[in-house]
C-alpha cells in the first residue's frame, strides 16, 4: 500500500470515529453528552507536546494519537452509572496501559466492534496438540474500549477519561 493512501485512509478512520464518538449519553439523567476530542504526536518527535487533531490533519504510522471523552451531565438530575465509549479507529492499534483507569470506573475492551466487552478479551486458537484453547487477544484486535462509573454523576457535573491508539 502507498505512503499517500495509507495516509489518506488514516486521516479517514480518523474524520470517522471523531463523528461516531460526539453522541448523546443513554443513561437515567435527562441531558448527558459524550464529546470525543483528539490529539495527536509524530513519532518522528516524541517528546513534543500533543497537537490538537483537526479535519485535514496528516498523521503517518507510528503516530499516536490521544482521544479524551469527556462525560457532561447538564440536565437537573443525577445520571445513574453513566456509560462512555471510545472507538479504535481502523488503521490504528490500541496502545496498551492508556486507558484511564479509577477506582469508580470500570474499563472494558471490545474486539468484535461493540457487540461483547471483557476487562481482558479472550480468543480461541487451535494449540499445537490440534485442541481449541483460549488465550488473551493481541491488542490489535481491540475496537471500542468502554468507561461504566459506579454510581452518580450529579447534574451539572463533567468527568473525562482517555486513551491512545498508535497509526499502523
Amino acid at each position: 500500500m502507498s505512503w499517500k493512501r495509507l495516509e489518506r485512509k488514516s486521516v479517514m478512520a480518523l474524520a470517522i470515529a471523531l463523528a461516531l464518538g460526539s453522541g448523546r449519553l443513554l443513561a437515567a439523567g435527562p441531558d448527558v453528552k459524550v464529546e470525543l476530542q483528539g490529539s495527536y504526536q509524530s513519532a518522528g518527535k516524541p517528546a513534543a507536546k500533543w497537537a490538537t487533531l483537526q479535519e485535514g490533519t496528516k498523521v503517518a504510522p507510528g503516530d499516536r494519537i490521544l482521544y479524551s471523552v469527556e462525560i457532561n451531565n447538564r440536565g437537573d438530575r443525577e445520571a445513574r452509572n453513566p456509560v462512555a465509549f471510545g472507538p479504535i479507529p481502523a488503521g490504528t492499534r490500541f496502545v496498551a496501559g492508556t486507558a484511564t483507569t479509577d477506582p469508580k470506573l470500570k474499563v472494558d475492551y471490545s474486539i468484535d466492534g461493540g457487540k461483547t466487552y471483557s476487562a481482558s478479551p479472550t480468543i480461541t486458537t487451535v494449540g499445537k496438540d490440534g485442541k481449541p484453547q483460549t488465550v488473551a487477544a493481541p491488542i490489535e484486535r481491540y475496537t471500542t474500549v468502554r468507561w461504566m462509573w459506579s454510581g452518580t454523576l450529579p447534574a451539572g457535573a463533567k468527568d473525562s477519561v482517555s486513551y491512545q491508539v498508535e497509526v499502523r
